[in-house]
């Protein structure tokens, strides 16, 4: 079942699921290379005392750099199944979105569950609650991206099904 026929957000606009993915795509690219900015930052000795921080409790010698060498491989991992999801739409191969589905579904469930420490962890600061609902924001978004490309993938499902007609009962 098809969910979404066109691709809407308020930076990206397509009338079709195929041009909203490469968007989708470009943005996943985009994201991954500031966040690896970000982390490289912290790993290297930067401020990592902010409560909106992914890497905020984590110790700079050992834990940041293990959590962040992590981080950092999952993002290349998701800059590399950008590029095959915008392979498979163009030559409509199934078997290439499902890396970026299940490498963006993690991603989303990371913010879900890092909103949710932040909330239960410091819930007498206010700006942690401010710093989830724009965290929480941004994974509606990601969501929305994430029912986009599975749209693309139900589509490609329906157009490579076979269609078998049973000619004598």
């Amino acid at each position: 079942m098809v969910l979404l026929n066109s691709c809407w957000s308020p930076c990206i606009w397509t009338d079709n699921l195929k041009s909203g993915i490469k968007a989708i795509s470009l943005y996943t690219v985009a994201v991954s290379i500031v966040l690896m900015t970000f982390i490289i930052f912290d790993m290297t000795g930067g401020d990592s005392t902010q409560l909106y921080n992914p890497l905020f409790e984590a110790d700079v010698r050992f834990s940041m750099q293990v959590i962040g060498g992590l981080l950092l491989v999952f993002f290349i991992f998701l800059i590399a199944s950008a590029c095959l999801l915008v392979m498979g739409v163009k030559i409509m191969n199934r078997g290439l979105m499902i890396p970026w589905i299940t490498g963006f579904g993690l991603l989303i469930a990371f913010q879900l569950i890092f909103g949710l420490w932040l909330l239960g962890g410091y819930y007498i600061y206010l700006d942690s609650v401010l710093y989830t609902l724009v965290n929480w924001t941004w994974m509606a978004y990601n969501i929305y991206c994430w029912l986009v490309v599975y749209s693309q993938y139900k589509v490609v499902a329906q157009l490579q099904a076979p269609n078998i007609e049973l000619l004598y009962p």
